[in-house]
């Protein structure tokens, strides 16, 4: 296989020659494969290309490729894989910082997982057998935790324990060479988790190995100051963009309860009782609802034509009819049962609108609104 190493690099003269050199030797551990360095240069002012290019002269698989423009972590990664694909024609990328955080003597641990088999394979802080510093601060080490244990349950990725991990193996063919580069939700640290969060969507096998992240050995860091509200960012967008329908649809049903309730309330207050009160406020709510899920909650395959209108408004009317009949004979027997107060009527009704919201959403978006997005 073709290896490449992607190390971005911005004042790291003190740490650059010192890694190659090491790399070098490991490389020899596994004299079948082709290995090669190709350090992303943001035009440090230290000289770090300066000694790239001396060590270039030493050893042939050291490659320099320098940014036109700094624009963060992220960003310096996606310019180094496409180098690594086009031009260099990886069989698998690597990414690796250069400050010795990351061992170096780990790289052929990640390599052997990739001949196994596996297609990303993540250097992990937080399995079973890694770690981080102990001489973290304490808020630092929260919210590396934190952050990690929240990504996990709100991408719903539960095989994985480390998303913020920049030291990973990935296998180019049908996988790398798939993702969408040029439109990453984050040019800086955050990158890792959109690109780890893609390799997941395209069915890539993820295998975790455990690794100790160590310190800084020289320099300052590089750690983005915005670092945790942009993860925060990305992982609610890649939420956001793989539910949009579904949470378009809970801010309608979200209006529609505050149609629905509202009149519910006023009507069982003024003339009509409870069951009948719940009848009508429901049947107002779904024409409010109609009409915003066809233009924005399934906006992209909206009912188009006044047959199709008609009809799947006919179609709607009978569906959200089933959940209303449900939720207004709840209503009428809690109340005939436990008595018509408040606290009773409205626990019934909130239950109802609880089954209604999963019966709604199942067949608004299998039945009624079920075209293929344009």
């Amino acid at each position: 296989m073709k290896i490449v190493i992607v190390i971005p690099t911005y004042n790291e003269a003190d740490n650059i020659g010192r890694l190659t050199d090491v790399l070098q030797q490991e490389f020899l551990k596994r004299p079948k494969h082709d290995f090669h360095i190709l350090v992303v240069e943001g035009n440090s002012p230290d000289g770090t290309a300066n000694i790239v290019r001396e060590k270039m002269k030493v050893y042939p698989n050291l490659h320099l490729l320098m940014e036109k423009v700094k624009a963060g972590l992220g960003a310096a990664y996606v310019y180094g894989f496409k180098e690594a694909m086009n031009g260099m024609r990886a069989d698998v990328v690597v990414e690796m910082d250069a400050d010795f955080q990351h061992d170096p003597k780990d790289v052929v641990r990640l390599i052997d997982e990739i001949e196994k088999g596996y297609d990303y394979v993540v250097g992990s802080r937080f399995t079973k057998g890694g770690s981080i510093p102990e001489e973290w601060a304490f808020k630092r080490k929260f919210f590396s935790v934190g952050g990690n244990i929240f990504s996990k349950f709100v991408l719903g990725i539960f095989n994985v324990n480390d998303f913020t991990s920049g030291f990973k193996a990935s296998r180019v063919k049908g996988f790398v060479d798939r993702l969408p580069l040029d439109t990453i939700l984050s040019q800086g640290f955050a990158y890792k988790i959109d690109l780890l969060f893609k390799m997941h969507r395209l069915g890539a096998k993820i295998k975790e190995v455990p690794i100790k992240f160590g310190l800084r050995d020289r320099g300052d860091s590089k750690m983005e100051k915005n670092n945790m509200t942009d993860s925060l960012r990305v992982v609610v967008t890649l939420r956001y963009n793989e539910n949009k329908n579904f949470v378009r649809f809970l801010v309608v049903g979200g209006i529609g309860f505050i149609v629905d309730a509202g009149l519910f309330n006023i009507l069982r207050i003024g003339i009509l009782s409870s069951r009948s009160a719940a009848l009508a406020s429901g049947f107002t709510a779904m024409i409010v609802t109609f009409l915003l899920n066809n233009y924005w909650s399934f906006g992209e395959r909206k009912i188009d034509g006044t047959k199709k209108k008609v009809l799947g408004f006919v179609v709607y009317i009978v569906s959200s009819s089933i959940p209303i009949a449900v939720r207004s004979r709840l209503v009428g027997f809690s109340v005939n049962t436990f008595g018509d107060t408040t606290l009773v009527s409205n626990t019934a009704f909130l239950i109802g609108i609880i089954f209604g919201l999963i019966w709604n959403f199942t067949v608004y978006s299998k039945i009624i609104w079920k075209g293929d997005k344009k």
